[in-house]
Order: structure tokens, then sequence, then C-alpha cells
């Protein structure tokens, strides 16, 4: 892997300064902070530098500097990876750490739930089973013949097959488990703070709906439904304390500290 530059080293660190402080950096005080050795004045040219090509901005002619919302994407963008399922301890840990970094953040049950076995009892009902849950039908042999067929599909799927071939008892059953509640639902003062700040709503109404996640695909986004100056991350999680899979978006300022975020509640 190529080591990264002095000046990339430098902006890394004003960001992750800034992050945690909200406040401009100026050079003496990033160069307490970093450990290279690198001294104000070398700082200061790499302010300048990085400066004029947009990756700092100085607010005051006396004052630090700031990442804009630029060099806060890129960050974003090389720090936080979604291609993987976060596991999460449980979710009050992850309640107190969404009120803590003023985000707001649901999770919900994962539409992808595998339908893994089907089992006969007794002649009596039918189990399907899924990852974290479990589905009694009437005894049917010809049901149970269909549904072994199918075993393997996901949890959604076999909800919209079930209707079309007119399993309306697997239906009702499944849509019941897509209508339940969200497992977490956290911060939604912070997102109406937001939405008045920035006066826009629609992205309000679009949050909810029940299981709007399912129409999102997983990683970051910056724009879009979602406000400049803001940044929604979308992946899947493993809950430890369940042992399930859900889907999770978390929401906030772009300079909220997301990194910290993750950490606190993967621990």
């Amino acid at each position: 892997m190529k080591k990264p530059s002095k000046q990339a080293l430098i902006l890394e660190s004003i960001i992750q300064a800034y992050l945690k402080s909200k406040m401009p950096i100026g050079s003496s005080e990033l160069q307490m902070k970093m450990t290279l050795g690198i001294s104000p004045s070398t700082i200061r040219i790499y302010f300048k530098k990085l400066s004029e090509e947009g990756s700092l901005v100085q607010l005051h002619v006396s004052s630090g500097r700031v990442p804009p919302h630029r060099a806060l994407q890129g960050y974003w963008q090389e720090r936080i990876d979604t291609s993987l399922p976060v596991e999460i301890k449980n979710i009050e840990k992850l309640r107190r750490s969404t009120n803590e970094h003023q985000l707001f953040c649901v999770v919900e049950r994962s539409s992808e739930a595998i339908f893994k076995e089907i089992v006969a009892v007794q002649d009596r009902f039918l189990i399907l089973v899924f990852d974290a849950h479990e589905v009694a039908l009437k005894y049917n042999t010809k049901v149970e013949q269909f549904l072994q067929r199918l075993i393997g599909c996901t949890m959604r799927e076999l909800k919209d097959i079930s209707v079309q071939v007119g399993l309306y008892e697997l239906h009702e059953k499944l849509s019941m488990i897509f209508q339940q509640s969200p497992l977490l639902r956290e911060g939604e003062k912070e997102m109406y703070a937001i939405a008045q700040e920035f006066q826009t709503d629609a992205f309000i109404e679009r949050f909810r709906r029940l299981h709007f996640l399912e129409s999102i695909e997983d990683g970051l986004y910056f724009d879009g439904f979602i406000p400049f100056g803001c940044m929604a991350v979308k992946q899947k999680v493993q809950l430890k304390d369940q042992n399930a899979m859900a889907d999770m978006l978390c929401f906030g300022r772009i300079e909220s500290d997301f990194e910290d975020f993750f950490n606190q509640v993967k621990e």
C-alpha cells in the first residue's frame, strides 16, 4: 500500500480534530495533536496548499481552518466500509451512542431473512424456519411439497410467491412480521431540527414510512433525499444480543463523528 503524503496526513489529522471539536483548527494546535514531528511553519505551508485546492477553508483571516463538505465527503468514503455487516453488541448501546452523537438511527428486521427449512409436526403443523423467525401453518402434504422447493429464498420472496399461488395463511403471517415496529428508531428530534434548519421536509416523509430501508441500497449518501451538508449510512448489522440480521440507517450532519459512533456500538 502506498504511504500517504504529508499533505494527506495533515488533511486527515485536521479533519479528525475538527470532528472532535467542531472548531477551526490552527497550525500550532494541529502540531500538538500530531505525532509526526512536523513543525507549525511546515503545517502552515500545507494549510495554504490545501486551501488553494479547496480541501480547507479559512472562515476568518485570524482563524484556523475547517474542512469543507467535499473534503469531509472524501474522508468518509475512505473510512466507512458498508460492504460487510457491522456486529453490534446490543440495541441499548446503539440507542445511547445515537443520542450521544446527535444522530438519527433506525434499525429494522432484514427482509433478506432466508427460508432455511420446513418441519412437519405429527401431520398437524408445518413449521417454516427462517434466520430469526418461525411460522406455523396447518399441515397440508401438497403445501409441504411445494414449499420444500422454495427453501433458500428470502422471506420477502416467499411472501410475494405465497399470495400469487393462493397460500393466504402464509402471506398473512409473513406480512404481520414485516408490519412489526422497528427494532430501533432513535434521534427523531435531531432529524426534525436538521429539516427545519435546511427547510426541507421531503426526506422526513421517506423516513416515516415503515420499511423504507428496503428501497435504499447499502452505502453512503450525501445528496438526493439527504440534504446538502448531511450524510446517511445504510448497511447490514448483526445484532449479537438477538442473533439476528437487520438493516440500519444512521443519518446526521456530515461533520458528526460517525467513525466514533460505529466504534462505540461495536465494542
